[in-house]
């Protein structure tokens, strides 16, 4: 899920940039996202989520007529999110050297004068769609003990079926994890063309394959 934390101190521009991303959300088609609103930095500290690169951070630089309160509050969120999305939004353009000068790694600098801040926003978060896209495209997703997790695909070598419960099977990665998951081998095969069954008890990654043999059906994967 995308989650969009908007920081602004004018409870008036709060609204319409709430209303902004939620349009250009729309427009892009995420229907799996949530944006909240802040007027305090004590009321998004409180909330702050896990460290994700799905959280997006939009911070004005001006909090309580403290023009530096968005840029350290922006270096709090990036020292414990080091993957989160960081756009500021100031009437300060003097102030976009500090940015730098604080090591955030900041996405974008809109100016407030600016009139076509949705153009700009929606800019930024065509790239973040993309780059979720693109790492999506790299991750398996599975369920272990009751939780959804992921795993990235480069990590899988193999899957092998579980002969005392059919219903699950376990993976066996390149850096030697072994993970019990609740997917059996005909449910994965069925759902993600990207593994190929070898035999009615494996499921292989070719794209972690170093070499085939197949007179003597043995496999060598590429490990850590």
């Amino acid at each position: 899920m995308l989650k969009v934390f908007i920081m602004e101190d004018n409870l008036q521009q709060l609204n319409n940039l709430q209303a902004v991303v939620k349009t250009i959300l729309l427009k892009l088609q995420v229907t799996d996202s949530l944006v909240l609103p802040f007027s305090s930095t004590t009321s998004l500290n409180k909330a702050l989520p896990e460290p994700s690169a799905d959280n997006v951070f939009i911070l004005d630089l001006q909090i309580n007529h403290n023009k530096r309160a968005g840029l350290q509050l922006s270096q709090l969120i990036r020292q414990r999110d080091p993957e989160a999305s960081i756009i500021f939004i100031t009437v300060h353009d003097e102030l976009l050297y500090t940015t730098y000068k604080y090591r955030v790694q900041a996405l974008d600098f809109i100016s407030k004068d600016q009139d076509n801040i949705e153009q700009e926003l929606m800019k930024d978060f065509r790239l973040i769609t993309r780059q979720h896209q693109k790492k999506a495209e790299n991750l398996f997703h599975y369920t272990s003990y009751n939780q959804d997790r992921t795993i990235l695909l480069d990590d899988i070598c193999f899957f092998k079926s579980n002969k005392g419960n059919t219903h699950s099977a376990t993976i066996f990665t390149n850096d030697n994890r072994v993970i019990e998951i609740h997917q059996n081998l005909t449910t994965i095969a069925n759902n993600d063309s990207r593994f190929i069954r070898v035999h009615r008890s494996y499921l292989v990654n070719p794209h972690t394959v170093k070499t085939w043999t197949s007179i003597i059906a043995k496999l060598n994967f590429t490990m850590v």
